[in-house]
C-alpha cells in the first residue's frame, strides 16, 4: 500500500496523529483514514532473518541479524535490524521531523530475556515531497542489546520482533512486519562470533553513535516567542567555527525540520560561542520538560572524535506556563 503526496510549496505544520505527520492544505484526512485502516488489515509476516531477507515496498532489505554464532547464558549480545531503502527512497531517524514515521521495534522475547533501547546512527537530512526531514538514504543497522538469563533451555533461542517503518520518495510506503531470528545456544562459556564483516559493521555503528556533550560545555535555552527558540552554546576550546556548518536534529518535533536554522558565532572570552535560532512548529509537544537531540558540526567536535554530539537541556521553569 502506498500514497503519493505531490510537492507543494506550503504545508500546514500539524499532525494527523502521533505517528503520521504531513498534511497539505488540501484536506487529505479521508486518504489517511483509508491508509491507517489498510495498514491494520494488511499486516504480513516477514521471513525469518536466517532465510532470504524480506523485501517490502520501498525497501530492498529488511531482516534481523546478529554477529554472534551462538548465545551464551547471561552474556549480553547485539541484534540489529538491517533496513535498506531502495534507490531514491529513505527511511526515518528516531526524530523524523515534521513529516515521516520513525522506525520502531517491539520485541517479543523468551522468558528471562530483556532488550535495551535502539542505538541510532547519526541522521541525514532527507526530503519528503520537498519538505526537509531526518532519516537515512542508505542501509542501516539499528542495534539493540539483548540480555539473556543465566539459565537457558534448549539448543536454540528464537527472538521475535514486530517492526514498523516508512520508506519515502515521491510516494510513501508505511508498513509493519513480523521478523524472527533463531540463534544456537552455546554452553561452553566462549563468546560465539559471526562473520568478520558483520562484526566490523556493528563496531562502525557503535563508533558512530553521538557521544554526550562534555560537562565543560555551557548551554542556555530560552523561548523568545511562541514559535522561536534560542540556544546558546559555549565551548571552552576555541576553534574555527563557520556559522553555516552547525545544525541541530531534535528528538521529538520541538524544532521545525523544514525551517532554516539561524546560526551566529558570537565573541566570548571563554571559548567559541554559538547562538542557534530555531523555529518551534505548531505540532510541538506541549509543555516539554527537556530539549534534546544531536548537534552536528562537520569539522568535528574538539576532543570527541565525532561530528555529532548529544545534548539534553531542561527547559527553564515557567517557560511554557501558558500550555
Amino acid at each position: 500500500m502506498s500514497f503519493t503526496v505531490h510537492p507543494q510549496k506550503s504545508f500546514e505544520r500539524r499532525a494527523v496523529s502521533a505517528h503520521l505527520r504531513v498534511v497539505p492544505k488540501t484536506d487529505l484526512t479521508p486518504v489517511f483514514s483509508l491508509l491507517i485502516a489498510g495498514l491494520l488489515c494488511c499486516v504480513t509476516e516477514a521471513r525469518p532473518a536466517e532465510d532470504e531477507p524480506d523485501k517490502k515496498s520501498g525497501l530492498r532489505k529488511l531482516q534481523l541479524v546478529t554477529d554472534r554464532s551462538a548465545v551464551s547464558p547471561g552474556e549480553p549480545f547485539t541484534v540489529a535490524l538491517e533496513i535498506e531503502p531502495m534507490p531514491g527512497y529513505h527511511t526515518y531517524w528516531r526524530g523524523p521531523g515534521i513529516v515521516g514515521v520513525a522506525t520502531n521495534i517491539e520485541w517479543s522475547l523468551p522468558d528471562g530475556f530483556s532488550a535495551g533501547e535502539i542505538a541510532w546512527p547519526p541522521p541525514q537530512k532527507v526530503l519528503m515531497a520537498g519538505i526537509t526531514a531526518y532519516g537515512y538514504r542508505d542501509r542501516q543497522l539499528l542495534l539493540t542489546e539483548i540480555t539473556p538469563p543465566q539459565d537457558l533451555e534448549g539448543d536454540t533461542i528464537t527472538l521475535k520482533a514486530r517492526v514498523a517503518w516508512m520508506a519515502c520518495s515521491n510516494s510513501c510506503h508505511p508498513g509493519f512486519g513480523d521478523l524472527t531470528l533463531t540463534v544456537p545456544v552455546n554452553r561452553t562459556g566462549e563468546k560465539g562470533k559471526g562473520g568478520t564483516a558483520l562484526s566490523e559493521a556493528f563496531d562502525r555503528v557503535r563508533r558512530s553513535i553521538p557521544p554526550a556533550a562534555p560537562a565543560s560545555w555551557k548551554m542556555e535555552l530560552r523561548s523568545v516567542a511562541p514559535d522561536q527558540i534560542e540556544l546558546d552554546l559555549i565551548i571552552p576550546d576555541s576553534f574555527p567555527a563557520p556559522a553555516q556548518a552547525l545544525s541541530f536534529f531534535c528528538y521529538d518535533m520541538q524544532v521545525d525540520s523544514d525551517e532554516p536554522q539561524q546560526v551566529t558565532v558570537l565573541a566570548d572570552k571563554g571559548g567559541t560561542k554559538w547562538r542557534l535560532g530555531l523555529t518551534r512548529p505548531d505540532v510541538a509537544p506541549r509543555s516539554p520538560a527537556v530539549f534534546a537531540g544531536v548537534l552536528c558540526y562537520p569539522g568535528g567536535w574538539p576532543g570527541l572524535n565525532s561530528s555529532f554530539v548529544e545534548i539534553s537541556i531542561p527547559w527553564p521553569p515557567g517557560t511554557f506556563s501558558n500550555e
